[in-house]
């Protein structure tokens, strides 16, 4: 996800993101990147379950895909904005979930939640695209191996393929047991942790750690009254 951020930092989302909330580019820069790892840890964790990750695989086959991340004025699209919501109700599970998320990374950017709860819809946006992007060409030699569905279509390749997972099917070299780890792999290749998810997870909660005791020692240095680090 990291990678897909460069991506889209190179068509100016930041600069977007801070006009279309009145914020500054460095808080629209910093609530970037507080909330791609948030996602990414979301996203990989849907796609431990078969369900899960044919729930990602048809969200990736949506109407956001790159359009997201090239066209000027999205982040007012009213659209855009209630495709986000559905992704991350599907992300999150619940509004609470949203809120608790939105609380958290205003912590650690300097923002206010509710600045950071209107930006979560088309944050999610931005960061689906850049995994539908990264990921495409691995998930187009799985897609190419569909075989027509004739009247169990579901309307579009993706939501195809993310069927034949639910129902556990498959064949040859994408076997029921090995269609599922073939799609995780063009995942990883799009940006998703390819590491075994507790190896991740623990990096992942280091880091957050490692910083806090950072910004800790920053303002311990600067103003010995205040508590010592990591307290």
């Amino acid at each position: 996800m990291h990678d897909a951020l460069g991506q889209v930092q190179a068509q100016s989302p930041i600069d977007q993101l801070a006009a279309a909330f009145a914020v500054a580019p460095a808080e629209a820069a910093a609530a970037m990147r507080v909330l791609m790892p948030e996602f990414a840890w979301h996203l990989h964790t849907m796609t431990l379950s078969r369900g899960g990750l044919a729930d990602l695989v048809e969200t990736l086959g949506g109407d956001h895909r790159a359009a997201h991340l090239t066209v000027g004025d999205d982040l007012r699209n009213e659209a855009a904005r209630r495709n986000g919501e559905a992704i991350l109700a599907r992300l999150l599970g619940t509004k609470d979930a949203s809120r608790m998320l939105a609380a958290r990374a205003a912590r650690q950017c300097g923002l206010e939640a509710k600045t950071i709860a209107a930006m979560l819809p088309h944050l999610v946006v931005i960061a689906i695209g850049g995994l539908a992007l990264r990921a495409r060409t691995g998930l187009a030699v799985i897609l190419a191996q569909v075989p027509p569905l004739g009247r169990l279509s579901r309307g579009g390749p993706h939501a195809d393929l993310a069927g034949i997972l639910r129902r556990r099917c498959g064949a040859g070299a994408y076997s029921p047991r090995a269609l599922p780890r073939a799609v995780r792999r063009a995942l990883a290749a799009g940006g998703l942790p390819g590491r075994n998810i507790i190896v991740w997870y623990l990096g992942f909660m280091a880091g957050r750690r490692a910083a806090r005791v950072l910004r800790n020692l920053v303002l311990w240095l600067a103003h010995p009254a205040v508590p010592a680090p990591g307290r």
